[in-house]
Order: structure tokens, then sequence, then C-alpha cells
């Protein structure tokens, strides 16, 4: 039994209209359930942040886990009035839990890929989604985690509240269309649609020049009158077409020429911005890298120096200076020459950076001094180990060509703030100690307390921003 066009149609579009509700309506459920399952997870994270901050700051004060009282309160706190969090814990490294809410159970994610210090992790576990937060001390000795358990029961219930909303509203626009497609498509366009749907099938599109006339449309129905004006249309089109075709030509010439000059006019331009970039990083290279060395220089080094001990003293962490004086340097630039003085210089700056660790700064005050500083040594005897490589290094002769030349190196440490609270001073021990050992033929001197060194008078701090070129 064959159907009739409008018909088809009309079952169609009603088909259509409930596949697309149903799809629209699951996919609505999957991206709604996902967006309360991110906004758990966010929610979680800010809590654990939070408890990790908390437990973060009392270990800033030297206490351990065992130490913290009623932090099981605060473990409630960060998860107090927000229905979407289980639960709040905090583990050791080792997955014992010290501290807990109380609201629930927290199992430990034996297998999880544990978060690195400044790193938060999302877990899925069988008894539901954990975000573990790392609790460090210090720059990211982990020594715990900080954990928060999402409640899925609420996320779901959440999820299933916003489907049915989504579902009620898609009832609603599939009635509503059914009404709107019986009271306008079926009885306005469905009976002519018929005739209408045959003449746009009997036309080739690319073929077409005029729309042919069709004696049994010209009736004064809705379609007929469709007809005429779509005949008119396709008229002014044509003629629309053929006008758009010829303006389309020159502006694509206008637009070749226009789009010629701006990739030259962009190639100057990024050509000329290259070249700046270049020679803003040359100026900056030069105003503080050591020329010779390729070391910070004392313009670089002054400033840098007054940040950290300025950064030390707020965070009250150690911190220290080496300065050192080559013996026998004089001698060599006057026998052999300036050449191979700077070729020895180069040498020990080489060397020098060869035992600085990562954290430590290295700089060519001038002349044959150079200054070593150096961060995280708690006790002096840690830092004498750094002096003794630096002395250790003139124990091997320096070759330039074919002569083998021997140094010897004075070398004064200091540290902050125990000779010294200021630049001006922590130099000024320094740079007491190194002449004090360079006075006794040689090798390495700590300076004696702050209370012991005396006052650097205005023109010792003088001469410690000058470079020295000579042996003292």
């Amino acid at each position: 039994m064959s159907v009739s066009l409008p018909l088809r149609i009309n079952l169609i579009s009603l088909i259509f209209a409930a596949l697309v509700a149903s799809v629209l309506t699951a996919l609505g459920g999957f991206f709604l359930h996902h967006q309360e399952r991110d906004n758990a997870i966010a929610r979680a994270t800010l809590a654990a942040d939070e408890l990790a901050t908390r437990a973060s700051r009392l270990i800033a004060f030297d206490m351990g886990f065992a130490d913290f009282l009623g932090f099981d309160e605060q473990c409630a706190a960060v998860i107090r009035n927000d229905p979407m969090l289980r639960d709040a814990a905090l583990f050791d490294t080792h997955g014992a839990q010290q501290y807990h809410s109380g609201s629930g159970t927290i199992i430990w994610p034996e297998y999880a890929q544990l978060p690195e210090a400044d790193d938060t992790q999302t877990v899925t576990t069988p008894s539901g989604i954990l975000v573990l937060n790392p609790v460090v001390r210090g720059k990211g000795e982990v020594l715990g985690f900080a954990v928060v358990a999402i409640n899925d029961a609420v996320v779901m219930e959440a999820t299933l509240r916003n489907v049915g909303w989504l579902v009620a509203c898609a009832a609603a626009l599939f009635v509503a269309g059914l009404i709107i497609q019986q009271g306008i498509f079926w009885r306005a366009v469905g009976r002519p649609l018929a005739s209408l749907v045959r003449t746009a099938d009997s036309i080739q599109p690319d073929k077409l020049v005029e729309i042919p006339h069709l004696p049994d449309l010209d009736s004064n129905d809705d379609i007929g009158r469709l007809y005429r004006a779509f005949s008119r249309l396709v008229q002014r089109l044509l003629e629309a077409r053929r006008d758009l075709l010829t303006q389309n030509e020159q502006l694509e010439h206008a637009v070749q020429e226009r789009t010629t000059e701006l990739e030259r006019v962009n190639a100057d331009l990024a050509h000329d911005i290259e070249r700046r970039k270049e020679l803003e990083e040359e100026l900056r290279k030069l105003a503080s890298t050591d020329p010779l060395t390729g070391l910070a220089n004392r313009a670089f080094m002054m400033p840098y120096l007054e940040r950290r001990i300025e950064q030390a003293r707020r965070h009250r962490t150690p911190l220290g200076l080496i300065l050192l004086d080559f013996d026998g340097f004089k001698h060599i630039n006057d026998t052999y020459g300036h050449a191979v003085g700077d070729g020895v210089l180069q040498t020990m700056g080489l060397r020098l950076q060869q035992i600085c660790r990562q954290s430590d700064v290295l700089a060519r005050l001038g002349g044959d001094e150079f200054l070593i500083s150096f961060e995280g040594l708690q006790e002096q005897y840690q830092a004498d180990a750094l002096c003794r490589r630096v002395v250790s290094l003139f124990a091997t002769p320096i070759e330039i060509g074919d002569l083998k030349l021997q140094l010897g190196v004075s070398v004064g440490a200091a540290l902050f703030p125990n000779n010294g609270d200021d630049l001006t001073s922590l130099m000024a021990a320094a740079d007491i100690a190194m002449y004090a050992i360079k006075q006794r033929g040689g090798g390495f001197l700590f300076a004696t307390s702050s209370a012991k060194i005396p006052a650097a008078n205005d023109a010792l701090a003088h001469s410690l921003r000058r470079p020295r070129s000579t042996d003292q």
C-alpha cells in the first residue's frame, strides 16, 4: 500500500522529533552528570587544598602529625555545609590515617599514583571519588596527603533532579511541536506539498536557467503563490549571481594585491621586532654578565644578594657567601701578559662552575675576585665542604697553551645571619676573613660571629663595591 508524501513526511518528522528528543535527553543527562561530578571534584579540590594548607602551617612550626590537636575538627570544618563532600581525612605518606572528619570512611587508594608536591590528584576507588592534595614542608618535601571524598549519592541525586527537568522540558517541546505540525504543516502545506515536491524534483540546480512554467501550479492557493514567488526569486538570483561573479573577480584581485602588500609589511615588521628583541637581549646580557668569563657580574650580583638576604630574613632560611681571591695572579699577569691572565680567569671560572650546585650563584666581581652565594646549608661544617672543594681546585695546574701555571687561593666565608644581617656587614665579614687567611698563606677561613667583627665603615663599604684586580 502506497503512503502519500505528506503522510510520509508527517510520520518521518514525528519519528525524527522523538529520536532527537531522546538523544538530546540522553546527552543532556550525560553532560549534566559530568557537570555535577566536575562541580563536586572542584569543591573537593578546594577543600583538600584548604586542609593541606592548614596542616602545612602547623608543620611550618616544626610540628609533626602527632602534635596536631583538634585536627579532626579541622577535617570536618572544610566539608561542613557542603552536601557534595562526604568525608575529609589526613594521611601520612605510608597511607596511615592520622585524622578524620568522622562523617564516613575513606579507604586509602593503594595502587593510585600519588601527586607531586605542587599537584592535586583525583582518584576513583570502589568507595567513591577521592581528591588527594599533598601536605608539603619547605621546598617540596611531601609529609602526607589531605584527602576529601565526594558524596556520590548527592551527585547522582542532583543529576537525576536536573535530568527530570530536562525530560519535562523536552516532553513539553515535543507536544508543542506536534500540535504545531498538525495545525499548520498538515492542513496548510501537506496537501499541495506533493505537487511542489514533484516540481522541485524535476529541476536540476546545476543546469538551472529558470524555473519551467507549470500550469497545474498556477492556482491562487498557498503553493501556487509560493511557486510564482519562487520563480521571481530565482530570476532575481540569477541576475544577482552574474553581478556577484563580476564583483567577486574584482574583489579577489584587490584582495590579492592587498594581501601581497600586507605580507611584505608584516615581514618587515616581524624583522624589526626580532631585531629589537635581539638588541634588548644583548643589552641585558651586557649589563648583567661578565664579558670575559660569561658569569654574573657585580652589577647583577649586588642587587640579587640584597633580594636574597631580604627573603632569607623574612623566611628565616640560611644563606652564605664565599669570597675568593687568587694568590699569585698578579705575577702571572705581569710575567706572561694579559692574554694568559684572561685564559687563567676563564679556566678557573669553568672549574668553579663545576663544583657549584644548581642553587648556587657564581659571579666575578672584578679582577681575580670571585663570589659564590649558597643556600640550604644549615651548619658551618656543611659550608666547610664547599670551601674545601674550592681550595682543591687550585691543586691542579692550569694549562694555557704550553704553560702549566700554579695558583693559590684565599677564601673567606660568612653565614647569614651569624656573621651579618645585611649585605654590607656580610660582605665585610667575608672580606675580613679572606684577607686574614691571605696573610697566613692561603686556604679558607670562616668569619667570626657578628658581635666580634668591627662594624664596616663607609670606606670599607665603598671598597666592597669596587672590583680589585691585583693581589693584596
